[in-house]
């Protein structure tokens, strides 16, 4: 697959690298070996930023630069540990795109406290770090499972976030489930509204462009809903 080149001349920056499937495996068995064997924590994320930026063609996956680059964990590491070694946890990015997501508060958070309290997780930036991810590894043609994943578990975790139950359908490949659970509304907000004005609210998630049809009540009958999804999948499980 050729390179996509933005700007001019000089200032013209790779936005699409090529990827090297041979040197992102390698990566990733020195990532899966160090695992096994019990390394260090610091030896196994030295080993997962390897395999991150080699997989994300050495350039920041946001605004394409290749200059100071860094492997950044797109759910804290101090938020849910069990996430710091998937490999859809992490995404490749410069300086400054790196700095920008660690302003504000970037200490341990408190677990006891409502999810992003301190404003520490910045659910916003997780949403469009997991979106623009999914979006690169479907034009680079590189969506593969052990490339970007997520366990089920982290999953789970960002639906009862939302307020889903963990068994809540999303479609899609890990990572772009996780930019769907993400895009959501949290349910129990919605619901709030929709009893406020009066009528049922599934418990089904809508996705991005997905609207709620109200019937009004007829003959005494409470009044009715239906959810139309527009949303396609960018990508394949």
């Amino acid at each position: 697959m050729p390179s996509k080149f933005i700007g001019r001349g000089s200032d013209m920056i790779e936005r699409t690298a090529v990827p090297d499937i041979a040197a992102i495996t390698i990566r990733l068995e020195r990532l899966k070996s160090a695992l096994a064997d019990g390394l260090s924590r610091d030896r196994c994320l030295r080993r997962w930023s390897e395999f991150i930026r080699e997989r994300d063609g050495h350039r920041c996956v946001d605004c394409h630069s290749r200059r100071r680059l860094s492997a950044h964990h797109i759910c804290r590491k101090s938020f849910i540990v069990g996430a710091q070694f998937d490999t859809g946890n992490g995404i490749t990015l410069c300086g400054p795109c790196h700095r920008e997501l660690h302003r504000g508060f970037n200490a341990r958070p408190d677990l006891s406290l409502p999810v992003d309290a301190q404003g520490g997780e910045k659910l916003a930036l997780m949403e469009r770090l997991y979106s623009i991810l999914t979006d690169d590894a479907v034009e680079r043609d590189l969506m593969r499972e052990d490339f970007y994943f997520l366990s089920d578990n982290l999953l789970a975790t960002y639906k009862k976030m939302q307020g889903y139950d963990p068994t809540t359908h999303f479609p899609g490949s890990c990572i772009e489930q996780a930019y769907l659970i993400l895009a959501e509304g949290e349910l129990d907000a919605r619901r709030a509204l929709a009893e406020a004005n009066g009528f049922p609210m599934t418990d089904q998630p809508l996705l991005p462009g997905g609207k709620y049809l109200v019937f009004e009540a007829k003959h005494g009958e409470p009044r009715k809903t239906m959810l139309i999804r527009s949303y396609v999948p960018r990508s394949k499980p």
